[in-house]
């Protein structure tokens, strides 16, 4: 089996490295920078593929962890959630096709070179972020008397913490196609942006706990309507069919960067200003 995927994928022009047990591939990628792909059978002599997938997972702060497929003539329904649980992309039954094979490996590249991308903007968004809590924690720490604010500013007695809640929410007024939704939707968003920024699939039911002050059932109907007016999808689990995931829709991602970007701009701007 080694040799016929191996034969498959250099046929079409992928580079390969065999190993015939799990401990074999893990000194292997341990050793070779910019695997993206592993394809491992369930069953195998010593370490077997779902122990292989444990141990590079376990290993993430320091390997490059590549998207796993699995190939196994023995279909347990266990060994299939389990290896999902783990992160694996794809669970493939012996004898596989050369076209099935293909179009699954295809489909793992494809889905490596897009979080690529999206890690790079989340990245950004991320450090706007920081930029944009800093910026918060200085003006909510920067107490000062109502005189004071008001013979800065003009404005009626009060202190920075109440300016610094107003430039994080004007600012979401501007930004399409999210300016309608309110702070529930916004902490939604939010915590799915987190989640996808770490790597993690987030299910319906785990992003429905994820924000301590919204109840789950508040939750629940918020995510039905931010999927039915197109701000995340939701894709099923094809091996539970009781779990949904749900992930940012592209136009919604690009407006949260957008958004966190106008932040930073203001409440530097709201600084500079009191200096």
């Amino acid at each position: 089996m080694v040799l016929w995927v191996r034969s498959v994928l250099q046929a079409r022009g992928y580079d390969c490295y065999p190993a015939h047990s799990g401990e074999e591939a893990l000194a292997i990628l341990r050793t070779t920078p910019g695997i993206v792909v592993a394809i491992s059978d369930i069953h195998m002599p010593g370490m077997d593929g779902i122990t292989l997938l444990q141990n590079i997972g376990s290993l993430q702060a320091t390997l490059s962890v590549p998207r796993f497929i699995f190939l196994t003539a023995y279909p347990e329904i266990e060994f299939a959630v389990a290896a999902l649980r783990l992160g694996a992309l794809d669970f493939l039954v012996k004898p596989v096709r050369p076209q099935d094979l293909l179009s699954a490996v295809r489909t793992a590249v494809d889905r490596v070179d897009r979080n690529q991308i999206a890690m790079q903007l989340t990245d950004q968004a991320a450090m706007l972020a920081q930029q944009a809590e800093a910026l918060a924690a200085a003006l909510n720490a920067w107490k000062q008397t109502p005189e004071q604010v008001s013979r800065r500013s003009g404005a009626p007695g009060g202190d920075l913490t109440l300016l610094g809640l107003d430039h994080f929410r004007r600012p979401r007024q501007a930004v399409a196609p999210l300016g309608e939704l309110d702070d529930v939707a916004w902490d939604l968003l939010r915590e799915l942006l987190r989640a996808e920024k770490a790597g993690q699939r987030i299910s319906v039911s785990a992003l429905s706990i994820s924000v301590e002050h919204i109840s789950p059932t508040t939750a629940l109907r918020r995510i039905r309507e931010l999927v039915k007016a197109g701000h995340i999808v939701r894709n099923p689990d094809p091996m539970d069919a009781r779990r949904d995931f749900v992930t940012l829709e592209p136009e919604s991602r690009a407006a949260l960067q957008q958004y966190l970007e106008q932040v930073a701009k203001e409440l530097a701007a709201a600084v500079a200003s009191r200096s």
